[in-house]
């Protein structure tokens, strides 16, 4: 026996000179001792994210577990080193211990609670290896225990019922309110809750059918059994899916205010990469500017792998990614550098899917930069990062539709920004077919009509073809229902598309205004490609109209932002398109 202050001091030498001798171990009250030495060790190893030294840990303890007596005896250590051993290989990509470890947890645990806890592991470790749909039906299977069932037909009806359900029991909820539900009393229920709010999230690339019903069953159960650490992350998903079925985004943007509060009240560490992941990611953009839905989400992501909700934490990453390129948030060169050192988190916890939405953009930005790594012909979506041609189609529907969806409009843009409208027609046709169901109700699908419509109108421009110009006057249509929903992020790129289908109707006087107004909406928001773009739109538009000194202006403009967002490759391409006219 040491002296405590001994013993803390020298606690790693000691867990490391017996885990160097652990097999010698024999008798049983010194084998207890040890096992409790291991699990503490690999409890610190793990809270400093030294992973691989956790499993080593939790490993040796393992072993020291022998009979049955053990298990009788100190039940609640022999269930927590299996079980955080088995998470601590998920962590490290050790599948095959992982479920090793999780089958004897299932076959041995007394309490409902723990297998819960089993199958939460498997579930997120499923996740974490883009096997959407095995992950829900695990965790489906694992809500019977609790009596939470799924229906398997009519499932639209059920989420109608349910969503009224939910939007009854909601009606006129404050935090105040909801500060005020007492502290879960089952036990049970804490793990089932925090496995439902994890289906919550999964199901949406999963199957997607199911996300909005385990939503809203998962709010009206907090609601029954009281509050859980994971009540804001419903909440806030419950008010991310209020978006997608059409309701106001005053509405939507009330729960969302409601989760973050909640959230920053009760200090529940655990969930903030999820609330800060569907408020600032997916909410928060139709009623901020996309500027100020930056800075939390980082931070979120530092949190989320501190306190083990890695994927909402990696998710964090991928909005940071999207809106950070959507609202010129940094200069590429700046983007870049923090894509990188981003990286290296989706490659320690072994997220592919994060991982390869993080190649998109890198590739993205080489081919503005005409860095290294860029594709010859900038307009493809082809380098050393990402290689869009040597990844399916079929391979990304299987993994992960939101990456499919998401590389796809990013084809479209650099096709469209680089002049190769054939291509970025095709994307966006192949982007049509899809469905591009996965980001209804969000920012996406504005950003989509915006550029879908500026290559319709480009390609009616060349082939003079009536479909062209239907497809334009639909995104326009759409659009213009984003701007009034969010005219502070919305309303350059609807100008844009407004003046480019009037000149496109010859109704020069209503273009030139347009332009204008897209010029200094853009420039009031600082998105300075798009400002760009809609000086070089206009630039063309005074080219074509013999007005070249008015187009040398524009055009000019347009260089100089390219250059000042970091586009070289974009800059020269505009530089060598208009020497011969200007």
């Amino acid at each position: 026996k040491l002296f405590p202050c001994i013993y803390q001091q020298h606690f790693f030498t000691i867990a490391n000179q017996l885990a160097r001798g652990y097999k010698l171990i024999t008798e049983r009250e010194e084998r207890i001792d040890a096992m409790q030495i291991f699990l503490i060790a690999g409890e610190k190893s793990r809270a400093a994210s030294a992973f691989p030294e956790a499993q080593f840990f939790f490993a040796r303890g393992i072993f020291l577990i022998r009979d049955e007596v053990d298990w009788k005896d100190n039940y609640r250590m022999c269930v927590d080193c299996y079980s955080k051993a088995a998470e601590t290989a998920a962590l490290t990509g050790d599948y095959e211990k992982m479920d090793e470890w999780l089958n004897i947890v299932l076959l041995r645990s007394k309490e409902l609670d723990d297998q819960l806890r089993a199958y939460y592991i498997r579930v997120k470790a499923l996740a974490s290896q883009a096997e959407m749909e095995p992950a829900v039906d695990v965790g489906l299977e694992a809500m019977k225990l609790v009596g939470v069932k799924m229906p398997s037909r009519n499932v639209l009806m059920h989420t109608l019922f349910d969503l009224a359900k939910t939007r009854c029991l909601m009606k006129r909820k404050c935090v105040e309110d909801l500060l005020q539900l007492h502290p879960i009393e089952e036990r049970h229920m804490i793990p089932a809750l925090r496995l439902m709010n994890l289906l919550c999230t999964i199901s949406a690339s999963g199957k997607r059918t199911l996300c909005p019903l385990i939503c809203f069953k998962s709010v009206q159960l907090n609601m029954k059994y009281g509050m859980t650490e994971g009540m804001p992350a419903s909440i806030a998903l419950y008010g991310a899916l209020l978006l997608r079925f059409g309701f106001s985004i005053t509405e939507a943007a009330k729960y969302s205010e409601i989760a973050t509060t909640l959230q920053q009240r009760l200090g529940y560490k655990e969930t903030i990469a999820n609330v800060t992941m569907l408020t600032y990611g997916i909410v928060f953009p139709f009623t901020k500017p996309l500027s100020d839905c930056l800075k939390p989400l980082p931070d979120a992501c530092m949190a989320g792998l501190e306190y083990g909700d890695v994927m909402h934490g990696l998710r964090c990453l991928s909005c940071y990614a999207w809106i950070t390129y959507h609202s010129a948030g940094q200069p590429l060169p700046q983007f870049v550098n923090t894509i990188h050192r981003f990286s290296k988190y989706s490659i320690e916890y072994n997220s592919t899917s994060t991982l390869l939405a993080l190649k998109v953009f890198v590739q993205v930005c080489a081919n503005f930069m005409g860095s290294t790594g860029a594709s010859p012909n900038p307009a493809n979506l082809v380098g050393d990062h990402f290689d869009l041609d040597a990844v399916s189609s079929e391979s990304l529907c299987k993994t992960h539709m939101l990456l499919l969806e998401q590389t796809q409009l990013m084809q479209i843009i650099l096709g469209y920004f680089f002049g190769d409208y054939e291509k970025a027609w095709i994307a966006s046709e192949n982007l049509r077919a899809t469905g591009a169901t996965s980001f209804a109700g969000l920012m996406f699908p504005h950003f989509l009509a915006f550029y879908r419509g500026l290559t319709a109108l480009a390609q009616w421009d060349i082939l003079r073809s009536r479909n062209f110009m239907k497809v334009a006057k639909s995104c326009l249509n759409e659009l213009k229902i984003g701007q009034k929903n969010s005219p502070i992020n919305l309303s350059h790129s609807y100008y844009l598309l407004k003046a480019e289908y009037s000149v496109a109707k010859k109704k020069h006087g209503l273009a030139e205004r347009f332009f204008s107004l897209s010029i200094r909406h853009a420039e009031e928001g600082k998105v300075l490609h798009e400002q760009a773009l809609a000086c070089e739109r206009f630039g063309f538009y005074y080219l074509r109209r013999n007005n070249h000194e008015a187009a040398y202006e524009q055009i000019r403009a347009a260089y100089e932002l390219y250059r000042k967002w970091g586009g070289r490759a974009k800059s020269e391409s505009l530089k060598k398109k208009i020497s011969p006219s200007c």
